[in-house]
């Protein structure tokens, strides 16, 4: 079974606008403390705080910075940062010149997958290099990708690329009905004109895709302005997820905290008999790298005993979370992966959706729900009142 490091910490950083006045001057904070985080399973402490510069990033320019090719799409949804789906998207693929190119800073502190995680990355079959994702800034709110963002192109000329290549490909008499559909949509978009575009569009994900494909940054145009967010909601979201993958299952709980809960507690079924022995729990705490050291820890403890598994969240600063959610739209975000150890799937699922908060350190709004990759059934979340 391939389990992942037991920390892992995604890059969040300020939001300051979607037009194309991007940040050109961007300091980089190298070796910054990283907030520590207290993990305790069974008890025992397990990690302990890491440096941003201990940090093992592969292919990073001399020059701090690199060429990134820019895409954008038009049909208001916003992926997964893992998204392949290049059909949808307007902007001349990799290689191909054209006025989708950009910049970006090489030497931001991004999210990082690797050869440690290889479910998240592949080889290219003639040369066996890697060709997966290794390092990206993802927020679907848009609010934590610009500063790893030194120089992007206009909306206009990526659009007037995509009328190029579709004109072309119509004068070549290929598939005409759909490349003139296309196009009228493409025209459309640039009759809005660029008051509206650039305005309008919120680079979501900055990413390495590989040494092959390089850096990608992709955007979407929304029809409202991206300068006000959706205000974050005042609550604890709890989600339980259990997963499918190729040679292993695990449950992984999702907890965003919002609101000042001083502690969460949660509860899961599961016995002995279906989880991994010895099992780590790979907690995830996601928060950000360019902090002041001035707040409290946040400790994450499980038991895992004829109970099931109880995860409890505490030591969580309030002013911390409304820090978080006033500088990058959201809170604090821990998440636990447990190993499963059977193949009845079903047996599984019959259990974790009876799984529940059992209690919140302060009276608070709490929501979520209980899914699983084998079934389409949703259950809500218990909540269990103190």
């Amino acid at each position: 079974m391939k389990k992942t490091s037991l920390l892992a910490l995604i890059a969040t950083v300020v939001f300051s606008s979607c037009t194309n006045d991007y940040l050109n001057n961007v300091e980089v904070q190298e070796g910054v403390q990283l907030p520590e985080t207290r993990v305790f399973v069974q008890g025992q402490m397990v990690n302990n705080g890491t440096k941003a510069s201990d940090l093992a990033w592969p292919y990073v320019s001399s020059e701090g910075w690199e060429t990134a090719r820019f895409s954008i799409r038009a049909d208001g949804t916003i992926p997964d940062y893992k998204d392949k789906s290049s059909s949808l998207y307007y902007g001349r693929p990799a290689g191909k010149p054209g006025k989708n190119r950009g910049k970006v800073l090489t030497a931001y502190p991004y999210g990082h997958y690797n050869d440690r995680d290889l479910d998240y990355t592949k080889k290219d079959k003639k040369t066996g290099n890697n060709i997966g994702l290794f390092r990206f800034v993802y927020d679907p709110k848009g609010m934590q990708t610009q500063k790893a963002i030194l120089e992007a192109p206009l909306v206009e000329d990526i659009l007037a690329d995509e009328v190029d290549d579709l004109q072309a490909k119509i004068d070549k008499n290929q598939n005409v009905a759909k490349n003139t559909a296309e196009l009228e949509k493409v025209n459309a978009l640039i009759a809005l004109g660029s008051e509206y575009l650039n305005s309008h569009v919120l680079w979501y994900v900055v990413k390495e895709v590989g040494m092959k494909n390089g850096w990608h940054v992709n955007g979407v145009i929304r029809d409202y302005e991206i300068g006000e967010p959706d205000q974050t909601p005042e609550n604890v979201e709890v989600d339980i997820h259990q997963q499918e993958h190729a040679d292993w299952s695990e449950i992984k709980t999702s907890v965003h905290v919002r609101t000042d809960a001083e502690s969460v507690e949660i509860n899961i079924p599961l016995s002995f008999d279906d989880i991994v022995e010895n099992d780590d729990f790979d907690i995830r705490v996601y928060k950000t790298y360019f902090k002041d050291d001035e707040y409290n820890d946040v400790t994450v403890e499980i038991t895992h005993d004829e109970k099931g598994i109880t995860i409890l969240i505490k030591d969580i600063d309030p002013e911390l979370i409304e820090q978080y959610k006033e500088e990058f739209g959201d809170g604090l975000t821990v998440e636990i992966h447990s190993y499963c150890k059977t193949d009845d799937q079903d047996a599984i699922w019959e259990k974790v959706k009876n799984s529940c908060v059992v209690t919140t350190g302060k009276p608070c709004t709490v929501v979520g729900q209980i899914t699983s990759a084998y079934n389409e059934e949703v259950v809500p979340v218990k909540i269990m009142k103190p």
